[in-house]
């Protein structure tokens, strides 16, 4: 006699296992998303760069020609120099000028003097004086001081080097202005985000001048020692 067949009672089916993800499924993903930012990041230094150098050199410019400045005041307040002590003045019976001569060995002393404060204060330069805030690449003014600083330091400051030079200016009928100059050139290698950068910052500042009154003298003498 057969048994009846209970339609409810079934047997389970077996599950399929599961396929196997794939190796690599989630490396693959975060290699591309990694990738991506790296390229993001490339092509913005690219493009913000040469604004971030331009920038650290003007603000390295500043700093170092109000260096350069400041050391030409400080020495001559010192040493309590001026123009008689540099240049001494021949004059004929007349009292016309007649022979200009440079004391050489003065001036090379002081221009020893000013490169050495010089190189002292440029090696001490702030980075956070000299960091550009990223509000100032937005080329807009108003938030030109806004943001986090960029920081630039100074990485390495060659011995800057000078030359004195004798400028002489029409200053009035029959009157001509004599100014001693000196010529700072201070090269800089400068650090910034991304890389090494190099600059060099050139001012002229006058030393000491005085008026002269009558023709200019056709005789020029450098004492002994050259300027």
């Amino acid at each position: 006699m057969r048994r009846p067949i209970r339609p409810w009672l079934r047997v389970p089916r077996r599950r399929r296992p599961a396929a196997a993800r794939p190796k690599g499924g989630i490396l693959l993903p975060v290699l591309i998303g990694i990738g991506l930012a790296v390229a993001v990041i490339v092509l913005i230094d690219a493009a913000l760069r040469p604004t971030v150098t331009e920038l650290a050199k003007a603000k390295v410019k500043n700093a170092v020609t109000s260096i350069i400045n400041d050391a030409v005041n400080e020495t001559l307040s010192s040493e309590a120099i001026s123009y008689g002590d540099l240049v001494t003045l021949g004059k004929d019976t007349a009292g016309q000028v007649t022979v200009l001569a440079a004391n050489t060995a003065q001036l090379n002393a002081l221009r020893t003097e000013i490169l050495g404060r010089i190189l002292e204060q440029v090696e001490h330069l702030d980075s956070q004086e000299l960091g550009i805030p990223l509000g100032s690449l937005t080329g807009f003014a108003t938030a030109s001081d806004l943001g986090p600083v960029l920081p630039v330091r100074v990485l390495t400051a060659a011995t800057p080097t000078a030359a004195f030079e004798h400028v002489f200016t029409s200053s009035g009928i029959n009157q001509t202005l004599h100014q001693v100059m000196l010529n700072v050139q201070v090269e800089c290698t400068l650090l910034i985000p991304g890389g090494a950068v190099d600059t060099v910052v050139e001012a002229q500042v006058c030393a000491a001048e005085t008026l002269l009154v009558g023709q200019v003298p056709d005789t020029y003498l450098e004492l002994p020692g050259g300027l």
